[in-house]
């Protein structure tokens, strides 16, 4: 990869004149002006001469030929979202180099980690690659692409797909057609294309894709496939069109679901409809009918109307549903994180320590050197003897050690993708009490992995794929936060529905069953929303019945977001009026952000516009984080955390089981 700079025969040259100014005589009529003038000119000359002309120019390298952000152009905040690179080289020789990419802010400052892959390149050939970097906000900034620590090119981190804004304006998703593989096409033009050759083998990453259309069998390897069908489960839309020959596409391999013979039908979240259309047929009335947004629902009048109200009354809150941006959830779980494991100093015995220091220097060493039986010698090595006492004292009280273990502190949202299947993104903030090299990961998962604090510089490294890690070098007595997200496998919940009352007025009746593997401890909670509207729900682990239980409130007011802007402090009044630690308070006030960000797997940005669909329930699971879901750490560590998991229940399966149907 390295590129020798040829020798100019001009440079002798401009070093034999620049010499013979530097080194004249005075009597050659220079003044000391005129000399400094001549040689800083000489200088830019010399310097431009031995500078070979640009690569570019005199011989071949690698180049990118072409880059996707997303699979439309644009990225989805609060997601891990492609970024697909076609490069070429072209050069003589295989290119066998470790490739990086990493946030740039401003002009020169990388920020967070590094995405690290190996690529090989044959000689004259091209070769797509793939990162899947985490994009937290809408904000535009700077990726760099270097192979073997050489500058490559910089990315332009495109528009969102959404972002906060005062406009009652939506942007579309991202909704795309692919086309097969060195096939370029423009039919239809009322959609985006993407390359079947580029969509992710990770169905981790491809939430931010809303839907697709298809008219052939992709050319895929089993993981595109499972990646494809994963992303539909999860709630994807998939339009099947007709092929060249008016036909319908026959799919194999892990495709064969799709195949089922009705125009409409569904698999897990997603659905599946048939257009009796060819691709040049398709046109922008057909996609805005078919394309159908949660996000333009109308906004939950009842709420808005609530909080105006409380405004008015109290003087309290904004008025005004509040949205909030992935990165700020982040960032206010990154905080929080990093404050449980703050020392616990004895902070009374600190400020009586410093009031004593402040008292013996003034008025005490004052009144000593006062004394005219002292000598002024006397009250100096007073000074300095408090000064090296005091210090000790602070050092030996204010010291970490408190108890401190290295441990590891997460939150997590998981979604069903069936009876057995998860996805899971998390939080974690791993503190460490000796500062070394640490790594985290997973074993046979999919999983990628990200510092998301991408303002500060971290010194971390990340590898994607089915055994992903995150590599980290982290000081001693300090916290390294990343977010990960997995798909993995766990038990069976074996969920039923035994008895279920649905009103205009709301949901009146609900009763489930459970098996073993249910999750029941403790400091469990148990919720489930209908259309707009959350209820709280009590497990009964002897007869495994979960069953409706207390008050329902709307699901925006759920997910407003708490305004605290006071940070934690020895005096925080919560902790002196609540019997629990600050431990538990923080991951009982975390179920609220958590149901918000879990919206965002809907690619639903405002919950005071979403609503759920009529033919489901949506049972959210709040408890302590299973060992199974747990990320694996090379030091010993004591793992704490909660999860939230949101499982769909059709209700129209109940209908087909010969029970009461349900509209």
């Amino acid at each position: 990869m390295s590129i020798r700079r040829p020798d100019r025969p001009m440079t002798a040259c401009w070093r034999y004149i620049a010499s013979a100014v530097l080194f004249s005589r005075p009597s050659a009529g220079l003044t000391l002006w005129r000399k400094l003038s001549v040689c800083l000119l000489t200088g830019l000359l010399l310097n431009h001469a031995a500078d070979p002309v640009p690569a570019q120019q005199t011989e071949p390298k690698l180049k990118v030929v072409e880059h996707i952000w997303g699979f439309d152009g644009r990225v989805q905040p609060g997601q891990f979202n492609p970024l697909s690179i076609l490069l070429d080289n072209q050069t003589a020789d295989a290119i066998d180099a470790t490739a990086t990419l990493q946030r740039v802010q401003g002009m020169l400052n990388v920020t967070g980690g590094q995405y690290v892959q190996p690529v090989f390149i044959a000689p004259a050939a091209r070769r797509w690659i793939q990162f899947y970097p985490y994009v937290a906000d809408s904000h535009q900034c700077e990726w760099r692409l270097e192979f073997d620590g050489r500058k490559i090119e910089d990315f332009t981190q495109p528009r969102a797909a959404w972002k906060l804004s005062n406009e009652n304006t939506e942007q579309p998703p991202q909704v795309v057609i692919l086309d097969r593989a060195g096939r370029i096409t423009t039919q239809p033009a009322a959609l985006k294309h993407l390359p079947e050759n580029i969509f992710p083998p990770y169905a981790t990453v491809t939430f931010g894709l809303h839907t697709v259309f298809l008219d052939h069998e992709p050319d895929w390897e089993l993981p595109r496939q499972e990646a494809f069908m994963s992303w539909l489960k999860q709630g994807g839309r998939l339009h099947v069109l007709k092929d060249s020959r008016g036909e319908y596409p026959r799919f194999g391999g892990a495709l064969l679901d799709l195949n089922q013979p009705l125009d409409r039908f569904t698999l897990g979240s997603g659905v599946v409809v048939r257009h009796a259309v060819q691709r040049g047929d398709v046109t922008e009335d057909l996609v805005r009918r078919v394309v159908v947004l949660d996000v333009l629902k109308g906004a939950d009048e009842e709420f808005e109307q609530a909080i105006q109200e409380q405004m008015q009354q109290t003087g309290q809150g904004l008025g005004v549903a509040a949205d909030t941006e992935p990165s700020s959830i982040d960032e206010s779980f990154f905080r929080q994180m990093r404050e449980l494991t703050l020392p616990d100093h004895a902070w009374w015995l600190i400020f009586l320590l410093a009031l004593c220091y402040i008292g013996l220097i003034f008025p005490g060493c004052f009144l000593l050197s006062k004394r005219k039986d002292m000598h002024f010698l006397t009250t100096y090595g007073a000074i300095v003897g408090l000064s090296m006492a005091f210090s000790a004292l602070f050092l030996v009280i204010g010291r970490r050690g408190y108890g401190e273990t290295t441990n590891l502190q997460t939150l997590a949202v998981a979604r069903a993708e069936d009876n057995t299947h998860w996805s899971v993104f998390e939080w974690n903030a791993l503190f460490v009490t000796t500062g070394d090299d640490y790594s985290a990961g997973a074993d046979d998962q999919q999983a990628v992995l990200s510092t998301a604090d991408t303002m500060d510089r971290a010194d971390a490294q990340v590898v994607t794929g089915n055994n992903a890690k995150i590599a980290m070098r982290i000081p001693p007595f300090s916290s390294q936060t990343f977010v990960d997200r997995r798909r993995l496998t766990s038990a069976d919940w074996k969920l039923k529905i035994q008895d279920l009352d649905i009103q205009p007025s709301g949901l009146v009746k609900l009763q489930l069953s459970t098996g073993p593997d249910f999750p029941a401890g403790e400091h469990s909670q148990y919720l489930v929303l209908a259309g707009r509207r959350v209820y709280e729900m009590k497990y009964d682990p002897e007869n495994r019945i979960l069953q409706l239980f207390g008050q329902k409130q709307s699901l925006a007011q759920v997910c407003q977001p708490r305004f605290d802007y006071s940070y934690s402090s020895p005096w925080d009044t919560r902790l002196q009026n609540d019997d629990r630690t600050e431990r538990e308070i923080f991951y009982d006030e975390a179920l609220q952000q958590l149901m918000q960000r879990s919206l965002l797997d809907d690619l639903v940005n405002r919950p005071v516009r979403f609503e759920l669909p009529s033919d489901r329930l949506r049972l959210y699971v709040y408890t302590e984080i299973p060992e199974e879901f747990s990320l694996r750490i090379s030091a010993d560590v004591s793992g704490t955390g909660r999860i939230l998991f949101t499982k769909d229940l059709f209700l129209q399966e109940r209908a087909t089981d010969g029970r009461q149907p349900v509209d």
